[in-house]
């Protein structure tokens, strides 16, 4: 248990409880992909994903897609440009735009991806069965909650305090 989780302010802080458990996915993801023998790099897999499944995309296009910063996309893809999974090509529309496409090794590394994926969202059905929360779910809602009403909003609105404190969760909940 960190400082924060056991603050009395630690609602505020759920960002920070948001990146360690994004954080320690990646990090099991990793693993996960290598015991499978899959070297991309777990925080791209939603960028071979992507051009594995809708074909040639501009780093532009994906980071529309992924709602996701441009630069952070571009830095993944070079990732996977270096592995050999990815390759630039110049846009035969648009000699200036360069797109994004499957290497014959990310073809293969994409088939093996997407099979692997599918058993692990059978784990996290399950982690999310024990949990008894679907974190993406719930993930989405808070950002759809946020986005109708950001927090500055909301603190400036002088929303009401929460009738009652989120109970803390012991280690072996």
């Amino acid at each position: 248990m960190t400082y924060l989780d056991a603050h009395p302010l630690r609602a505020a802080f759920a960002a920070n409880t948001l990146v360690q458990l994004a954080d320690l996915i990646s990090a099991q993801g990793e693993a996960m992909l290598r015991e499978a023998g899959l070297d991309v790099p777990a925080r791209a897999v939603s960028i071979l994903l992507m051009i594995g499944e809708r074909g040639e995309m501009s780093a532009a296009d994906i980071a529309g897609q992924l709602q996701q910063p441009h630069q952070l996309v571009t830095q993944r893809a070079d990732l996977l440009v270096d592995l050999g999974l990815i390759a630039r090509r110049s846009d035969p529309g648009d000699g200036r735009r360069k797109i994004l496409v499957l290497t014959d090794r990310g073809a293969d590394q994409f088939e093996r991806l997407t099979a692997r994926l599918a058993r692990v969202a059978d784990v996290f059905a399950a982690l999310f069965v024990e949990i008894d929360c679907d974190l993406a779910a719930m993930a989405r809602r808070a950002i759809a909650a946020l986005d109708r009403s950001p927090i500055l909003e909301r603190l400036n609105a002088g929303q009401p305090a929460a009738t009652a404190a989120p109970r803390p969760v012991s280690e072996g909940q």
